[in-house]
């Protein structure tokens, strides 16, 4: 033990530095207690590397650079991440606006689904080019940690400061169908109010209004029928039946909150 110590101070005192395995526990015992540390811990490279108090405040090692596609983005981390853990978190900024089911795959471990705050598809604008995103794993799926959105994801109009509603209204689809795609998209169908409010307030910015009956989610939905909207002016409304069938079909017409 004396042999390494001396040699660590040797190599330090001449400007050297080396890489020194201990099989016993190293104990300082220098009079000034400000002198008994390590320096010059280099970058981790490995899972069970010690890191310094600078690599920790930059989160250095919560890192990842990501690629992929919109629905199967990969992460390469430095350290690599050896295996997925409970706890392990990663930061990084998305390459591409995220599809509807994204998965993430680090370091070659596999794709993993990633889920929003409530277990579902993360919210519209989460996954976007330019914002940071940064992801736990917990319970075998990676969870998004929410973050506020700044205005709304591409292909919405904001309608005030805590809504966005989608600028083009779908295909003619069944209201599960509806409500699965809005769902997909991280969004939801619009409300009675909200919808009356957009479409009042942005009547000349949406497209393909007034074209077709659209669906909305509203309170007087019922076992068998939903509602729809906006077939010829803002405030028209009616039932419908919810059914798989093309004579039961509207168009859709999705919502978003801003957090």
């Amino acid at each position: 033990m004396r042999t390494i110590l001396l040699f660590l101070a040797t190599c330090g005192l001449g400007g050297a530095s080396a890489q020194v395995h201990l099989d016993a526990p190293l104990r300082f015992t220098a009079g000034d207690s400000a002198q008994r540390q390590v320096q010059g811990l280099a970058a981790p490279s490995a899972e069970g590397d010690l890191i310094t108090l600078g690599d920790a405040q930059r989160g250095t090692v919560h890192w990842a650079s990501a690629a992929g596609t919109a629905n199967a983005i990969t992460l390469n981390a430095r350290p690599p991440v050896a295996a997925y853990r409970e706890g392990l978190r990663l930061r990084f900024l998305p390459t591409l606006a995220a599809g509807a089911a994204p998965t993430l795959n680090v370091d070659g471990l596999g794709p993993v689904p990633v889920l929003g705050p409530e277990l579902t598809p993360p919210p519209a604008g989460s996954l976007v080019p330019g914002r940071l995103a940064e992801v736990v794993w917990a319970d075998s799926v990676f969870r998004l940690v929410p973050r506020p959105v700044d205005g709304c994801p591409t292909g919405f109009l904001q309608v005030h400061d805590g809504l966005c509603i989608q600028q083009d209204d779908g295909a003619n689809v069944s209201v599960f169908t509806a409500l699965r795609q809005c769902a997909d998209r991280g969004a939801r169908l619009c409300t009675w109010d909200e919808y009356l409010y957009a479409c009042t307030v942005l009547n000349g910015q949406l497209t393909d209004l007034f074209n077709d009956w659209e669906w909305i989610d509203d309170t007087s939905d019922h076992t068998h029928t939903g509602n729809q909207a906006g077939r010829y002016y803002c405030a028209q409304q009616r039932s419908w039946p919810a059914a798989e069938h093309p004579n039961a079909y509207g168009r859709v017409r999705c919502c978003h909150r801003i957090r």
